[in-house]
């Protein structure tokens, strides 16, 4: 390649770290809708187009022209930007209904979801259920629920039963899932790309941890009985704690650019019960809130 192949091709770079960098901190910071990423990811193609562009003209007699990549990738960007939250989300509902085991006395639920939304509510449900809800008909993204020996419960769109793969798609999936209040629960999910609630301030956590990134996190708890460990493993990922006023929340770091806002909330008596918050990743943003 010759010298002024290699200037524009460090061009074109700089062109990609400030643009797509910008576009990272209008998320972080919320300007732009927590599903911008994942309405992104439905244009990977483009990334196709760019790289080919490249190719093309790093070694032809116009290597100025490797910068229609960058123009590219980044007026695909700000075309989702503007229309961010447009792709669609509702369908055809299906049940969801999970038979209880006449001797559970706790259970786990397990989360494999990518570009997708996700409800988990504690509800007073009949004493022969477990779980109840619904999930949009998305095709292969489709929302469904698998059980497993040792009161395992999965929800998964993977496209894969055994791996946890998920294509991007115009339709989004989304699951609203009503839990047994009372019955103590674990939760491990692995979530990328999602608008995720978890309201349980009736149902006891036992443990949660939950692993991805560019996920839009609310998780609203009762007061535990004893402490709780709760575990926040990725990048780019924000996500919201309430509990009940008195309720100490410990928050320990480990990574770079993480943000912790405890929103004027106190952290509890000396010795009481709560909740123990390992966050590990980076450019993530955690808010501590009371009610």
């Amino acid at each position: 390649m010759n010298d002024d192949g290699n200037r524009w091709v460090r061009v074109s770079r700089g062109f990609y770290l400030v643009g797509i960098g910008t576009f990272l901190l209008l998320t972080t910071q919320n300007l732009l809708p927590a599903m911008f990423w994942a309405d992104a990811a439905a244009y990977w193609p483009v990334l196709l187009l760019a790289i080919g562009i490249r190719l093309v003209f790093e070694r032809s007699p116009f290597p100025w022209l490797v910068l229609l990549g960058p123009i590219l990738v980044l007026g695909t960007l700000m075309y989702v930007a503007l229309h961010s939250g447009d792709a669609e989300t509702e369908g055809d509902w299906t049940v969801l209904r999970l038979e209880r085991p006449a001797d559970a006395s706790a259970w786990t639920l397990e989360g494999r979801l990518a570009l997708a939304g996700f409800d988990v509510e504690s509800k007073r449900l009949p004493r022969n259920l477990l779980a109840e809800g619904r999930a949009t008909e998305a095709g292969r993204h489709s929302v469904r629920v698998e059980t497993a020996a040792g009161g395992r419960v999965r929800v998964t769109n993977s496209v894969w039963r055994n791996a946890f793969i998920v294509l991007p798609g115009r339709r989004r999936a989304r699951c609203e899932l009503g839990v047994a209040a009372g019955l103590p629960v674990a939760l491990d999910l692995d979530l990328a790309f999602t608008a995720t609630r978890l309201n349980l301030p009736a149902t006891p956590v036992s443990r949660l941890a939950i692993d991805g990134a560019f996920n839009d996190l609310g998780l609203r708890l009762g007061a535990p009985a004893s402490d709780v460990r709760l575990d926040l493993d990725g990048a780019f990922n924000q996500l919201e704690i309430e509990v009940p006023a008195g309720t100490p929340v410990r928050v320990t770091t480990d990574g770079v650019f993480n943000v912790v806002d405890r929103g004027g909330a106190a952290g509890g008596a000396d010795g009481a019960p709560g909740y123990r918050l390992a966050l590990d990743g980076v450019f993530n943003r955690v808010l501590v809130r009371t009610r």
